[in-house]
């Protein structure tokens, strides 16, 4: 019998050959031999923790690192928590997401989130140590001379300048003959000042410390003005912050006697949210509602009596040559460190506000 013969029939493969499809195979392999390492320092603001976790998502994403959303929850808790912590202990802490791809052929990716501390005393430390003075602006606040002048002969007329910095007022008023004393937070400033006053022999007193300390030795019932420029506007975080600050002028300040600070002050019609208020005091110009510094100075003996814009009184009286007097002052007093706007467009701006002491 013949033997029969078994035929075998073969299913013949296609090969991919499209450019297009090869290549997006191909970059599929990629994460598997790339690697990257980085830091990134993020702005401690609690509000803003969504943003930044789409931020490192979509970075990693470019990286071939994808993460479930189970992952991104965990990533948003501990970048959450970190945020709230650095945010509380001060404005000028960052949080620090450091990341790195794990050994190709692997492609995922290992994170940590740690907080990096700072204080007002260690960021003027470091601007004393990388700036080039002088760090201020190399003239008075025109507002600042304006009102002392004011008050009569320099002589009889007391000044404390707190929060002075390097001197930018202290000297100006001490030099046109105003018995000026000063108060200064951070060491680093505090010993510049100090060195200055010696090193044009003026009789001025410089007191280190924090102006809302009861226990500072600051005489009290000496001053005729009491002035802080640029401070409750760059470090006051709270309302209660400006109500100490009343508290402690109406112990300072003579009968009679003139507050004068500058702050930046929410526009008619503007509401500010946590997140605007957060980021405030993280770029140096914390905001506040006219409301709130009311209430700040309510029940304390003290009549507002003038509430000018900053920016507009400093470049009236400026010749056109000192003006601006910083690179990031006219900028900074319009409120466009906070918000991407046109000057005009801003709803916040740089105060000055004046209270005289009534009794």
């Amino acid at each position: 019998m013949a033997a029969r013969t078994k035929s075998k029939s073969r299913k013949r493969t296609t090969r991919e050959t499209s450019v297009l499809v090869l290549r997006q195979a191909l970059l599929r392999k990629v994460p598997h031999r790339l690697e990257a390492k980085a830091e990134i320092l993020l702005p401690a603001v609690p509000g803003l923790v969504d943003h930044y976790v789409q931020g490192l998502n979509a970075t990693w994403c470019v990286l071939g690192r994808h993460f479930a959303s189970s992952e991104l929850d965990y990533l948003r808790k501990v970048l959450g928590d970190a945020l709230r912590q650095a945010f509380e202990e001060s404005p000028y802490s960052r949080v620090r997401v450091a990341y790195e791809t794990d050994p190709p052929p692997k492609t995922t990716l290992t994170w940590h989130v740690s907080v990096r501390h700072s204080t007002i005393e260690s960021e003027y430390a470091q601007w004393v140590a990388e700036r080039t003075p002088p760090l201020f602006g190399p003239y008075p606040d025109m507002k600042v001379m304006d009102l002392a002048r004011s008050l009569g002969r320099p002589s009889e007329v007391a000044v404390l300048d707190v929060g002075a910095g390097t001197g930018r007022n202290t000297i100006a008023l001490a030099r046109e003959g105003f018995v000026t004393d000063a108060v200064e937070l951070a060491p680093a400033l505090a010993q510049l000042l100090r060195e200055e006053v010696a090193r044009q022999n003026l009789e001025v007193q410089v007191y280190e410390g924090n102006v809302l300390d009861p226990a500072l030795p600051v005489p009290h019932g000496k001053y005729h003005l009491v002035l802080l420029a640029e401070v409750v506007a760059s470090h006051f975080r709270t309302t209660q912050q400006v109500r100490a600050l009343f508290e402690a002028a109406n112990r300072m300040l003579a009968p009679g006697g003139l507050l004068l600070f500058s702050a930046f002050v929410a526009l008619e019609g503007y509401k500010p949210d946590e997140v605007a208020r957060a980021f405030s005091q993280v770029m140096w110009c914390c905001l506040f509602t006219r409301r709130e510094i009311h209430e700040a100075a309510s029940g304390l003996p003290f009549e507002g009596i003038a509430d000018e814009s900053a920016r507009e009184y400093e470049r009236s009286r400026l010749r056109e040559d000192q003006w601006p007097p910083t690179g990031w002052y006219e900028a900074w007093t319009a409120g466009q460190d906070l918000f991407d706007l046109p000057a005009s467009k801003c709803p916040l701006e740089l105060r000055w506000l004046t209270y005289r002491k009534l009794s």
